[in-house]
Formats: structure tokens, sequence, C-alpha cells
């Protein structure tokens, strides 16, 4: 039996079997013909917010599937988390050098390399302590651990001394964990990840915001 593999109009095709029979077995080419990937919605929240710029834009367009689960490196990390801020938040780090000072601290550890991945572990405690930093979310959990320990591998977030500022993070409602009941902190982050992560966090800015005006 012959069989020939084919491109026709953005899919490809499978031609052989009983009386030429002719299957469609995926559907590739250009960007439209994809896939939606599942954080596609919060990816295309940040470029409207102006986060990611072109880079994050091709990644979405191009080739999302492999590129959106792929690891993002520190350096891209803290690049996003400073866009966020001057763009959508508004603080000026130009001009003020001790919050920019702390937001490079907080997402891009001393000891990574510009070539090396970045912990889920280590960048939700760095957006926890840049939102206290600001004034949007709490500083202490007061020593309790309630949220964190529904987890079966929080204690990975202790060992890399977060447990504090992930509990915080789960309160307001950043994270929430994966279905299988874990957290995954010594898991490089991918950009699909960062991208949630970032826009659930810009969310508890702009609730705390509103709710700080509807008291005025």
């Amino acid at each position: 039996m012959v069989v020939t593999i084919f491109m026709r109009k953005n899919k490809w095709v499978l031609r052989g079997g009983i009386a030429g029979l002719v299957l469609v077995i995926i559907c590739t080419g250009p960007a439209g013909a994809q896939s939606e990937h599942w954080a596609s919605g919060p990816v295309q929240a940040l470029l409207d917010m102006g986060v990611g710029g072109q880079e994050l834009k091709q990644v979405l367009e191009i080739d999302r599937l492999i590129l959106l689960d792929s690891p993002i490196s520190p350096l891209q990390w803290r690049q996003w988390v400073r866009q966020a801020l001057t763009a959508y938040i508004g603080v000026d780090l130009a001009s003020d050098g001790d919050t920019s000072f702390w937001v490079d601290t907080y997402t891009v550890p001393e000891y990574e390399g510009p070539r090396s991945v970045l912990s889920r572990g280590y960048a939700v405690a760095g957006l926890m302590k840049i939102g206290n930093l600001l004034g949007f979310i709490p500083g202490s959990s007061q020593g309790q651990l309630v949220h964190l320990q529904k987890f079966s591998d929080w204690h990975q977030v202790a060992e890399q001394g977060f447990s504090g500022p992930w509990e915080l993070m789960l309160v307001v409602g950043v994270v929430s964990g994966y279905p299988d009941g874990t957290l995954r902190p010594e898991a490089p982050l991918t950009r699909a990840e960062a991208a949630c992560l970032l826009k659930s966090w810009l969310d508890v800015y702009k609730s705390t915001m509103l709710a700080d005006s509807i008291q005025l």
C-alpha cells in the first residue's frame, strides 16, 4: 500500500488505504490554523496592557503551542514585570531608584545567569514582595500557612524559604495551584504560566485600587 502526505488548504492530508481514502490527520500551517492555547487570553490581555512587546506578540502569533510552554528566562521575566509596573500601574522606575532596585532583586536571583530558567517559587515570592512594596498585597501571613499546607508539595515552598509570600499569594488569589493538588514551586516558570501569574497579580492591583477609590 502506498501512502502519501501532502498539504491542502493549511491541512496535512494523508492519502492511501482502501479506495484512496483521504484522512485529515492534523491541522498546521499558518498561525491562524493552530489550536488555541489555554493561556492565549492572559497573553493577549498583557499585550493590551503594554506588556511583552513584539517578542510576546510573535510568540502568540507564530508558534504559541511550543514557545508558550517553554521556560521564560529570569531577564525576560524582569522585563515583563518592569513593563507591567510602568505601562499599567504607572510606576516611574527611571526616577524611583529604590523601587527599581528591589524590582530587579525580586525578579532575578543573584545566582541566576542570563541563560538560566526561573523557578515558579521565586517568581511568585518576588511578585508578592513587589506588591507589598507598592501597598496592594499585605506583608504578613501572621505565621499561619492554612492555605499553603493544603497542597501535597508545600514543603518544597518551605525549603525555598518562601512559605509566607506563597501563603499570601494564595490568600489574595494570585495563585491557586494545579488540579492534582500541587504547587510545583521548583519547576521552571513557562511563558504561559508567567502570563497567567502576572495577569492575576495585576487583577489584584486593579481590584485593590478600585476598592480604595470606593472607600474614598
